[in-house]
């Protein structure tokens, strides 16, 4: 099947259409094994909102919440609202996105159709996850494209620099919070934007690193957020 990512058509939003059905139907014709994956996962690891004892011999994914058992379409944002959000930043120089969270890669999909000249790294914990999101990324030939399976709470993790950073709720306040100090670090360097999704995200921005960030209201977005760093270190 010949799609074609460098075009909006297939991403925009579609009048009386939710967008996670949309999504679940792209992700159908696109190649994506979502749900057969999730549910393997399901089956060797105990779901994320349930409590670890004695009635299973299934534990928790270790190293950091993977959101196991969440509904495939809940797991990830859409690709209406990626679209969206990256429309907000279309007429600024782009070179690299990194997606810290990025599970199956679908921002690298939409990059294609905003920024084609971009680089796309996203970083994701589960192997099934990120090994999906480069079988398509291979079936389609974007090369641009890659997801590493890699633990970015590691200590030895060195965030690269990029003019966007997508940060998903992956875990706890504590390991957001060290993201943000690496993002923080990184403002000496050029001005960045980031898109957040998640409760605990929009929670560090406003009660621990609010003077780092300008929101760009221009965006509508129910999940996604934009905000563009301040000069405040420049």
């Amino acid at each position: 099947m010949n799609l074609e990512f460098s075009s909006m058509g297939m991403f925009l939003r579609e009048i009386n259409i939710h967008p996670r059905i949309h999504a679940k139907r792209l992700d159908k014709k696109i190649g994506f094994k979502i749900p057969k994956i999730e549910m393997k996962l399901l089956q060797k690891y105990r779901a994320y909102d349930k409590q670890e004892d004695s009635s299973s011999n299934k534990n928790h994914f270790q190293g950091t919440q993977t959101w196991i058992g969440l509904h495939p379409q809940a797991l990830q944002s859409t690709y209406n609202e990626i679209l969206e959000a990256l429309l907000v930043l279309k007429d600024v120089q782009v070179e690299k996105i990194i997606d810290i969270g990025a599970g199956y890669g679908r921002v690298g999909l939409v990059m294609n159709a905003v920024f084609p000249q971009a680089e796309f790294i996203g970083y994701e914990i589960v192997k099934k996850r990120s090994s999906e999101a480069n079988r398509i990324y291979e079936k389609y030939k974007l090369d641009n494209c890659n997801v590493e399976l890699l633990n970015v709470l590691d200590d030895e993790f060195e965030l690269p620099n990029a003019d966007i950073y997508f940060i998903y709720d992956f875990s706890e306040i504590d390991d957001l919070d060290c993201i943000f100090k690496l993002l923080v670090g990184k403002m000496n360097h050029k001005q960045f934007h980031i898109i957040v999704h998640g409760e605990r995200t929009e929670f560090l921005i406003n009660k621990r690193y609010k003077k780092y960030w300008n929101k760009l209201e221009i965006h509508q977005g129910e999940n996604l957020k934009v905000y563009s760093s301040t000069s405040i270190n420049y």
